[in-house]
């Protein structure tokens, strides 16, 4: 049965181009819920590092596993994976990934206006860059430029525009996007995220692995690296968790848990805003000794 876990590793801040938390929120709700470690996992950065350098000092009994989530195209298809313990100070590798993270970002967000454009609609990067003000701090925008905008605003932006009616109409509006450009390869990423010291997980896997396919799973295992799974998510069935957590165990990989939220109390889950609260989900306290001793406790 779902309760409060002893940890959350996979959180999401307004660093994050479609979430809306500051990072002091983690540390109170950590402090509240008193987690053992809490990992902030942002969307193809480790932008909001800086912040929780400057909070944690205020939080002396609250403890952080520094990392990212990181998405890679493959060959199998495209993959968010859950990387934890990077430096929280960037490498110069990391910088370099991080660098190409955030002009895959700008230009998914053109390429996105100029599809708009093509086919009509007046929503160049002027109008998206407003969209990006209406709910992004000034200096994240500042730090990663034009990006794309959050999967719900943009809907809701184009059905105020009047360029859509509903959901039905935006999809197939989206349907007739062309050129977007592909997330990094999952050969230039995961190597150096290995390089900087960080493990690999592959996040909410329900969908990834074709529900339990072991012969899904064993493929992605061998491409993608993986050191571990996020075998506790709200999107995995909780009677599917025991079936991952014991793959792990016959492979010798990590066993991870995280709610997924973008906002303090809230996930972004399927385009739509579902009630997860931090740190509820059926993760084992064990599986944290394990990631443990494999990465740093902050």
């Amino acid at each position: 049965m779902k309760n409060y876990a002893q940890f959350d590793l996979h959180l999401h801040s307004h660093w994050s181009y479609d979430a809306f938390s500051n990072v002091e929120d983690y540390f109170k709700l950590a402090r509240q819920k008193k987690v053992r470690a809490f990992a902030l996992t942002d969307h193809h950065t480790m932008d909001g590092y800086g912040d929780m350098l400057k909070i944690a000092p205020n939080y002396p009994d609250v403890y952080f596993i520094a990392g990212g989530e990181l998405t890679v195209h493959s060959p199998l298809g495209t993959f968010d994976l859950v990387c934890l313990g990077l430096p929280c100070r960037e490498t110069p590798e990391l910088a370099e990934l991080f660098k190409t993270y955030r002009a895959w970002q700008v230009a998914y967000g053109s390429a996105i206006s100029a599809n708009l454009v093509r086919l009509g609609f007046q929503f160049g990067d002027d109008e998206r860059m407003k969209v990006l003000q209406s709910y992004r701090p000034q200096r994240v925008i500042d730090k990663q430029g034009c990006t794309h905008v959050q999967a719900m605003k943009m809907q809701q932006t184009m059905i105020e525009l009047g360029f859509v009616k509903n959901e039905l109409e935006w999809v197939q509006l989206r349907a007739k996007f062309e050129d977007l450009p592909k997330y990094p390869e999952f050969d230039y990423v995961v190597p150096k995220v290995k390089a900087a010291g960080g493990v690999v997980i592959i996040a909410h896997p329900y969908g990834y692995f074709h529900k339990t396919d072991l012969a899904r799973m064993d493929a992605l295992r061998e491409l993608l690296q993986l050191d571990g799974i996020e075998c506790a998510h709200p999107s995995t069935p909780e009677d599917i968790t025991p079936f991952y957590r014991e793959y792990c165990a016959k492979h010798g990989m990590l066993s991870s848990g995280g709610s997924d939220s973008h906002q303090p109390c809230t996930v972004h889950d399927n385009h739509h805003l579902t009630d997860i609260e931090f740190a509820f989900h059926c993760a084992k306290p064990e599986w944290l000794d394990e990631i443990l001793e494999r990465v740093q406790l902050h």
